[in-house]
């Protein structure tokens, strides 16, 4: 009897495990068919995926690195992409890695503009934000004809150096007048999921920004 428990012991570790592995490879079938639905979406632009290989030390993926480099094609500035929308930019590379800045980040800044209005903005990162609200800010908005409104969707816009234009950023939450009754400020919830990402697709072309 003892030696047949250890066996059926032994039988039930092994199914879960393989349980656990089933379960493992649905769910990066899920993230690699979300990155495929992604890449339609945009499909005016080439792109490439990538695995998350290392983060900063936040809790968020302000900063991270992917596992694939120059020797993939990959350049600096080029825009990263998941979850429907903007993630950040390449901000290095070495051979086969590339370091990226999120859109959350405290250094980050992007020139976007409203979807409908077209009315420009930029948008900020926020870590403190992220953690107290999800969110992050936005400013120097000149929404002079008061149309714009919570819920109303930023897209990068085209006159930013560096993103290319008409990738889905977020959308707008609280807005208030700036102090110097000219511009708007406020709140933006990214459409991307900073806490848990893995995989991501790398725009492999790069703004023209003529200089």
């Amino acid at each position: 009897l003892l030696e047949q428990n250890k066996r059926l012991e032994a039988r039930v570790t092994e199914l879960e495990s393989r349980l656990t592995n089933t379960q493992l490879r649905e769910n990066e079938l899920d993230r690699l068919q979300e990155l495929l639905d992604l890449s339609k979406d945009y499909d005016k632009y080439k792109t490439t995926g990538a695995r998350i290989i290392a983060k900063g030390t936040s809790n968020w993926f302000s900063t991270f690195t992917i596992n694939k480099g120059s020797a993939d094609g990959i350049k600096r500035d080029m825009n990263v992409i998941a979850d429907n929308g903007l993630v950040g930019v390449v901000v290095s590379t070495g051979k086969h890695y590339a370091n990226v800045r999120s859109i959350i980040d405290d250094d980050s800044n992007v020139s976007a503009q409203v979807a409908d209005t077209e009315d420009q903005l930029i948008v900020s990162g926020s870590l403190e934000g992220m953690q107290q609200s999800g969110m992050i800010t936005f400013s120097g908005l000149r929404d002079e004809k008061n149309q714009v409104k919570s819920g109303d969707a930023v897209v990068t816009s085209n006159i930013s150096s560096k993103y290319l234009p008409g990738i889905l950023i977020g959308y707008i939450g609280d807005i208030d007048d700036s102090s110097d009754d000219l511009t708007k400020s406020g709140t933006i919830t990214p459409v991307a999921d900073f806490t848990h990402l893995s995989e991501v697709l790398v725009i492999t072309q790069l703004k023209e920004s003529g200089s």
